[in-house]
């Protein structure tokens, strides 16, 4: 009894440790100092419809910093790279009604994703620059699964907020703290 019980303990170790090295393998992060973004454009495809995000926020904490790429509207997708060690990316949903199980918002964990960026630490008034591709894992709604797919790369002013509507506007600057 007490023997399987042993063996059954470092089987399920195992596994914990087997799934943890697969999720860490998706994520694929590269520190390239030398690239250089002008501006942020995100293509999202979400149930067959691309559409595009160009607007940019942080979350005002240095210590903790998340950049957030998104649109603007009464339903948004936000994709969030959390810049404190190590980096990590997600999805957020929004919406003005709440459609996720009663919530206005939902974060979703990725399948995978690849993430270039020109650095790791960034300071007030510093630029993160970087390329960003990947796909969500599923999302349930009330017709079943689907996922979302991102692909773009990204430019940003910490404890700025950059917004445009449009891919040939110019960027309204405006300060986030």
């Amino acid at each position: 009894m007490c023997d399987n019980y042993y063996r059954l303990k470092k089987i399920l170790q195992l596994l914990i440790l087997v799934t943890f090295s697969f999720n860490v393998l998706s994520q694929n992060i590269i520190i390239e100092p030398d690239i250089k973004i002008d501006s942020t454009t995100l293509k999202i495809n979400k149930l067959g419809y691309e559409y595009y995000a160009y607007n940019s926020y942080d979350n005002k904490k240095i210590d903790s910093l998340t950049i957030v790429i998104g649109t603007i509207g009464t339903s948004v997708t936000a994709l969030k790279i959390n810049l404190t060690e190590p980096p990590e990316v997600y999805i957020t949903l929004w919406s003005d009604y709440p459609e996720y199980d009663d919530k206005n918002a939902l974060d979703v964990k990725l399948e995978y994703y690849d993430l270039t960026l020109n650095d790791t630490t960034f300071n007030k008034d510093d630029r993160v620059m970087g390329r960003i591709k990947g796909k969500s894992e599923p999302i349930k709604n009330n017709l079943g699964e689907y996922q979302l797919e991102f692909d773009g790369e990204f430019s940003h002013i910490v404890g700025k907020l950059l917004i445009k509507r449009k891919a040939n506007q110019k960027y309204r600057i405006l300060d986030n703290y």
